[in-house]
């Protein structure tokens, strides 16, 4: 604002009230115009930084029971708190989560009884122990 005028100042008449409420609201438009046009650059250029990294790191695939036991976990579209407690347990492959059973799973951090269901039923396999992680009962 120009003159540092607000529309809601007294002493100022009905006139001068609704010019100054137009010139506040052309200010608020061109402001948010900015923000729009701000933020499409953005996502444009987080796109283009996005897109290279991504081609170069190989698709990402989904957990299905087809993957190779020698599928790496960075390669699958698991959640982020499932791929975070996996990375932390040091695990590099499908097989090697296959091959865990659901007590050393269920020791890991932030991964609880439902991430290990899903983990078995995406894998397409029944639970490493013989029982399946929500039948447990917490001790």
């Amino acid at each position: 604002m120009s003159d540092n005028k607000k529309s809601t100042d007294p002493g100022l008449s009905a006139a001068e009230r609704k010019a100054q409420r137009s010139q506040e609201a052309q200010e608020a438009i061109a402001d948010l115009e900015k923000a729009h046009r701000d933020f499409r650059e953005n996502r444009d250029r987080l796109r283009e930084e996005r897109l290279p990294r991504e081609e170069a790191a190989g698709r990402m695939l989904y957990p299905a029971p087809e993957l190779p036991d020698d599928t790496l976990i960075e390669q699958v579209r698991f959640s982020t708190r499932i791929r975070n407690a996996l990375n932390a347990a040091g695990m590099k492959t499908i097989g090697e989560v296959r091959e865990t059973s659901d007590d050393n799973l269920l020791s890991l951090q932030d991964l609880g009884s439902s991430s290990i269901s899903y983990l078995r039923e995406a894998l397409g396999l029944p639970s490493a122990d013989g029982v399946r992680p929500l039948d447990k009962k917490p001790t």
